[in-house]
């Protein structure tokens, strides 16, 4: 989408198509780093095809910073949402709402979108991204416990990204109502990588202690005190304020400047270029949904050296498609990364069924399917 376009509703505008259910989603916008905003480019215009679509772009290009936070910008930043979304339901009138939220403060501006919703009797679907279950709800206060819950059950369907997350989301609302829908990727937009002659790591994701990063760099220290000649490189904004800066420290300390880079966020083209270029994915994260960066990386035919924690497991198979470590334990890392290093030929076996796994259960196509079909249920029943 070009950038000149002023207002924000244009991400996806109103239009007719031949189906008639009309739903109006609720999002990141365009330039919104994330996993959410990249699964929501994968989807929506497949989607905007099959249903009468209307997107509302939550927040465009807002630096990383301001997010999360309470001030009187983004304060004014949320009246102006809730302007939008109260225009597009009277102009619309929608049957579904389709609701992508995560925790914490997000969740909370976001309940206003829930009982506007219900309130103006559409059906509400609830795509739940993230996998912190103790910041949505389990460390969270009785009062805020019981608002979360009563918010929850108002919805019609809840989206979990996947079946760890269903299982927990299923504590605070009836597993019925639970559906249990990975990330998806166009597939065949994605090149595939080839081999290089070098052994380059990629990791794609926020830059900070919950995606592992410094167990990592960790990690690449003692692969280089083994001589094993493998490159990495680091992409993603910052997870905190300050977490790139104590990132470059590190790699100083380890003595890493000529075999680590980090690059900052990556989107577009450089981002397909990295895919396309590194050998192997690793992310060694300590909670995850399931995370975009490998959906994308297993669809680029990359093998996977990860964590099992959240949905990851349900597509990376040890041993298989890659190789599964404990949260935090750096030297069963380094022997994984050290195997994957070593043999061009597992690595290429291994790639080639990330993107068999991808291409039968992480395309585009069935996602959408999937998605019209929960759509269909809703309409029908609340026609009944």
């Amino acid at each position: 989408m070009s950038q000149s376009q002023p207002d924000p509703m244009t991400m996806y505008p109103f239009q007719n198509t031949c189906v008639s259910i009309r739903v109006l989603m609720i999002g990141p916008g365009e330039g919104v780093p994330g996993g959410i905003s990249s699964l929501v480019q994968a989807f929506v215009p497949l989607l905007r095809h099959q249903v009468n679509l209307a997107y509302i772009p939550t927040v465009k290009r807002r630096p990383l910073k301001n997010s999360g936070k309470i001030s009187p910008q983004n304060v004014v930043l949320v009246l102006w949402q809730f302007i939008r979304f109260l225009y597009a339901v009277l102009r619309f009138r929608p049957q579904i709402i389709h609701l992508h939220t995560s925790q914490g403060i997000a969740w909370l501006k976001d309940t206003f979108f829930i009982l506007v919703g219900k309130a103006c009797g559409c059906r509400i679907v609830l795509h739940m991204h993230g996998g912190n279950f103790d910041v949505l709800y389990g460390r969270s206060s009785r009062l805020a416990q019981h608002y979360t819950r009563a918010l929850f059950n108002l919805a019609d369907a809840v989206i979990a990204v996947s079946a760890e997350w269903k299982k927990r989301l299923s504590h605070i609302v009836p597993a019925e109502r639970v559906y249990a829908l990975p990330n998806c990727i166009a597939v065949d937009v994605i090149p595939q990588a080839e081999c290089a002659k070098g052994v380059s790591a990629l990791f794609l994701g926020s830059v900070g202690p919950t995606k592992g990063i410094f167990d990592l760099l960790e990690a690449m220290s003692h692969l280089k005190s083994r001589g094993c000649d493998m490159h990495l490189w680091l992409a993603g904004y910052e997870e905190e304020e300050g977490d790139l800066a104590r990132a470059h420290a590190r790699l100083e300390e380890l003595g890493l400047q000529h075999s680590c880079e980090i690059l900052g966020m990556v989107q577009g083209a450089r981002k397909a270029q990295l895919l396309h270029d590194a050998a192997l994915f690793v992310l060694p994260s300590y909670r995850e949904g399931l995370p975009m960066a490998l959906v994308e990386a297993m669809a680029a035919g990359l093998p996977v050296v990860a964590t099992s924690v959240g949905g990851i497991p349900d597509v990376v198979r040890d041993g298989y498609n890659g190789f599964l470590v404990s949260p935090g334990d750096v030297q069963a890392l380094v022997d994984k990364l050290a195997i994957l290093g070593g043999d061009p030929s597992l690595r290429s076996l291994m790639g080639k069924r990330s993107r068999q796994i991808a291409e039968r259960e992480l395309d585009v196509k069935p996602y959408v399917s999937g998605l019209v079909a929960l759509y269909k249920s809703l309409s029908d029943a609340n026609a009944r």
